[in-house]
């Protein structure tokens, strides 16, 4: 095999990768083609024949046009073959009728012998000297971005307060187009026009370009530009509401953490703060300047581009700069408004895709890899047909992973019914996406920039099968099917979603599920779905975070034989049709879960982007060579690790090579034998010490988990880590099946620590807003008993025991109960009133301490939020309740 060759810019990691990605990928059949091109980025030139690799074209543009030339006379398929190396593209590739198969065949473009193409539109960014505050610099001339990467990890646009907190809206004027917050929140920030408020409310996310500010007292008021605030006012959906999340971007005072950037447009300079062991002398940093790929876009669906097939191609770094340039009001899943009145009028713009296909026939997209776009990976955008997207890799996404089929047009409300050709009148019904497959697709890490985005979101589509895809981390739905919020005949039909694996998804924002459906679908089918760790984050506002969702006007369909397990809600039904089928949905099933996901032929997928994969492994024990430590992450759920039936602290743990931001983890319990003891009791940690003298908790499961089923979530700790080990708590048997652990970007917090505590000391915990002590009302001992906020009285019930648990948490212990701080029932509401209990182990008895103004953060373990007393209040006897955290005085403890 020649050796991959990846030019200059283009992330290490992708190539690495890819020759994981090769060897799983199911073996590509033998086209006995009439013309084979070449295309050879490092030694091609574009005046070569393109005939053999030794006289390989330079350009796919290239091989495009030769292609072309030929096409017209073909009796086999035409195969482009492109070697590995880095195609870098400054405008769109288009490819139109007269670039398609004929006469019955295809003509191919795809990776050659199992090396790595990569189609970019990233730019090197180079020149950096040191600033000022450990910043470093470099000229971008007229360039402006949303998105930078630096050696292949995603940084933070600038942003206050910093990753991992937010500030809340505390109202909003909508008669002046005002929108409150507390002063000591902002200020007349340098390039004010340019800051933006990134707004979150309910489903949806908006970029709203600051005009001016204005504070009061404790109050300010903040105005937007006029086209934001043309929508953001009338509209009556999502709501508007008071305590809605926000932070600000795009300020050079707000680069304050390590993988942090600003772009000063004014002075043409990028500004970036490293990341520990970045070396921007050295360091490989790329922006996005190209906003589409590939275009595949026919005549007319009188004369369609068909006939194509894309395979083994990295796709990567697009832009889109509506926000910087507009503003951007999601209305829902990433269709972004251009109008709203104040009767939920609405109009809608479709964000553009790295690669996008319309008036289509027989497209497909095999074995690919879409990562780091600036909005959606790939749509299947109108007037496609009979086409498949199958066995790609989609991540690091800014927005929707794939989109399929027509939602609303920009001059159509998007309640309109659309079904061609009644509605809109005399349009062709060609334009409806028909017979697409979207099929044993790895989906993660999407909605990075636009949170209201689904990993698969499909719009009025008819015979579509979206089945066997593994989906995860993305803050809205897994899979979204429907639009128009009609109970109307529409376009929609005999669809299916079946055999999904969904988990950690919805983890941002409410009003969606794993699988979340709009308007009347005859015929189709949601079946035979593993959802699994769907939970209410504490971002989330109080709508429903579902594992099904069957939202306005779904009917003439069912749902059946799917799990959901460890979900907020189970099934949500809001305005139904009254033929919704619901037969034999469960929180367990073995034979569902293990035939859910991807399909054995695409199984190997994850180890992709897996850093445990194939990587070092180590245990207490092993029961035997049949089991091994290696077997937990060979990405094989047929083979585990099993320790001696006499190890009684048993743990597992991989050394990943290097230290790695973390984002997501994922186990699978053992699946040819029900022991439930393995499936429950244990610990993900986190460390730099191979030997665990100190670590980090970033995962307890306490309760038992369903036979043959997969636990994932996020890792949310902002630093890096080496070593991840797998710990049994209760001296019970352990069994893993697999595990994996993926990268996360963004930027890093400062060094950071616990407070200096001893177990047998008793301490006093003051808040920072009020000067008051933590108390148990009344001297009480009983389980349930209040905890406020009290002046110092030196009672015993004012002091806590802060005793470590494991890693860095700990329980908080009365000194005058015995008792310990605890969430009620496990809530994940907010402004649920903590209580003291009877320490029984479990999340919601657990807490960790994060360094903030003036104090810490005090976190709860299982629902991610903070100690606060609600409202500001200095009150005695204020309730201490938990709250999303808020960078806020009032959420700031210090411990004396």
């Amino acid at each position: 095999m020649r050796p991959l060759r990846i030019g200059a810019g283009t992330v290490k990691a992708l190539a690495a990768a890819a020759v994981v990605f090769a060897a799983v990928l199911p073996a590509q059949p033998a086209y006995a083609a009439t013309t084979n091109f070449y295309v050879d980025p490092v030694s091609g030139s574009d005046s070569n024949s393109g005939t053999s690799p030794a006289t390989a074209f330079r350009t796919i543009q290239a091989a495009k046009a030769a292609v072309r030339a030929v096409n017209a006379s073909m009796s086999d398929d035409i195969i482009v073959n492109l070697r590995g190396g880095t195609y870098p593209l400054t405008s769109p590739i288009s490819f139109g009728t007269s670039d398609s198969g004929m006469n019955g065949h295809t003509v191919i473009y795809q990776a050659y012998n199992g090396e790595t193409p990569v189609v970019t539109g990233g730019k090197s960014i180079t020149g950096w000297t040191a600033a000022t505050n450990g910043e470093y610099k470099a000229s971008v001339g007229s360039l402006n971005f949303r998105q930078l990467y630096v050696n292949g990890v995603r940084a933070t646009r600038a942003r206050y307060p910093d990753l991992g907190s937010d500030f809340q809206l505390q109202g909003s004027d909508k008669t002046n187009k005002l929108l409150k917050v507390l002063s000591s929140q902002v200020s007349n920030w340098d390039h004010l026009s340019q800051v933006e408020m990134m707004l979150e409310t309910q489903w949806g996310e908006s970029y709203l370009r600051l005009k001016s500010v204005s504070s009061a007292g404790g109050s300010a008021d903040v105005s937007i530009q006029d086209h934001e605030a043309g929508i953001l006012f009338p509209r009556p959906f999502p709501v508007l509401s008071n305590g809605s999340p926000l932070h600000f971007e795009n300020a050079h005072e707000f680069l304050n953490e390590p993988g942090e950037f600003y772009v000063d447009t004014a002075a043409q300079t990028v500004y970036y703060r490293p990341r520990p062991g970045e070396d921007m002398s050295t360091a490989t940093v790329q922006a996005p300047t190209v906003q589409t790929l590939f275009d595949i876009k026919g005549t007319n669906l009188d004369s369609p581009a068909h006939d194509l097939r894309f395979s083994g191609i990295t796709f990567t770094r697009t832009t889109w700069m509506e926000a910087t340039n507009n503003g951007y009001l999601n209305g829902q899943g990433g269709n972004y408004n251009l109008s709203a009145d104040t009767s939920n009028k609405q109009y809608v713009g479709r964000p553009p895709a790295g690669v996008q296909a319309s008036y289509a026939d027989r497209v497909s997209f095999t074995g690919n890899t879409f990562t780091q776009m600036g909005s959606t990976a790939l749509d299947l955008h109108h007037g496609v047909h009979d086409s498949t997207v199958t066995g790609n890799v989609i991540h690091d996404i800014a927005g929707n992973g794939i989109m399929v089929g027509k939602f609303s047009d920009p001059t159509v409300e998007y309640h309109t019914v659309y079904n061609p050709p009644t509605s809109p009148a005399g349009e062709d019904a060609r334009e409806v996406v028909k017979n697409v497959t979207v099929k044993d697709n790895l989906i993660t890490r999407i909605g990075e920039d636009y949170l209201g985005t689904a990993g698969i979101n499909a719009g009025f589509v008819n015979s579509t099968t979206i089945d066997h895809n593994d989906i995860s981390d993305t803050p809205w739905a897994g899979i979204s099917l429907g639009w128009g919020w009609q109970s109307a005949a529409n376009a929609e039909g005999n669809n299916s979603i079946s055999y999904n694996r969904i988990g950690n998804v919805m983890n941002r924002l409410c009003d969606s599920a794993g699988v979340y459906h709009l308007s009347n679908d005859p015929g189709t089918v949601i079946n035979g779905n593993y959802v699994h760790d769907v939970i209410r984050v504490p971002s989330a506002c109080g709508s429903a975070v579902s594992g099904l969702y069957m939202d306005e006007g779904s009917n003439n369909m069912t749902l059946s034989n799917n799990v959901l397990s460890h979900t907020d809600g189970f099934i949500n039904q809001n305005v139904n049709g009254s033929n919704v089928t619901l037969t034999n949905n469960t929180t367990s099933g073995d034979s569902v879960i293990k035939a859910s996901g991807l399909e054995s032929a695409y199984q190997g997928l994850a180890a992709k982007l897996n850093l445990a994969y194939s990587k070092p492994a180590s245990a207490s024990s092993v029961n035997g060579s049949a089991w091994d430590a290696a077997k937990a992450n060979d990405n094989n759920s047929a083979t585990g690790w099993s320790p001696t039936g006499s190890d009684t602290s048993a743990w597992w743990q991989v050394d990943l090579g290097q230290a790695y931001q973390l984002g997501q983890f994922s186990l699978t319990a053992r699946q040819d034998l029900d022991q439930s003891e393995t499936r429950g009791n244990f610990e993900i940690r986190a460390s730099n010490d191979p030997s665990f003298g100190t670590y980090t908790v970033v995962e307890r499961q306490t309760s038992t988990l369903p036979l043959a089923s997969t636990l994932t979530g996020n890792i949310d700790v902002r630093q890096k880590f080496r070593y991840v080990r797998v710990a049994k708590t209760d001296g019970a048997y352990f069994f893993i099946a697999d595990f994996s652990v993926q990268q996360a970007g963004g930027a890093l917090e400062d060094a950071t620590g616990t407070p200096t505590i001893n177990p047998s000391t008793n301490y006093t915990i003051k808040n920072v807003n009020s000067g008051k002590l933590m108390d148990v009302y009344q001297n009480s001992t009983a389980d349930g008993g209040s905890v406020i906020q009290w002046p110092s009285n030196g009672g015993a019930n004012q002091q806590w025991n802060i005793v470590p648990v494991s890693g860095q948490l700990y329980k908080i212990v009365n000194r005058n109960s015995g008792k310990v701080l605890d969430v009620n029932a496990s809530s994940h509401w907010k402004g649920t009133a903590l209580q003291q209990y009877t320490y029984g182990g479990s999340n919601n008895q657990l807490w960790y301490f994060e360094p903030t103004s003036g104090g810490y953060a005090i976190r709860n373990f299982e629902s991610r939020q903070v100690l606060e007393v609600g409202g500001g209040s200095t009150a005695d006897g204020a309730a201490i309740s938990q709250w999303m955290p808020l960078s806020q005085s009032n959420q700031a403890w210090t411990i004396q």
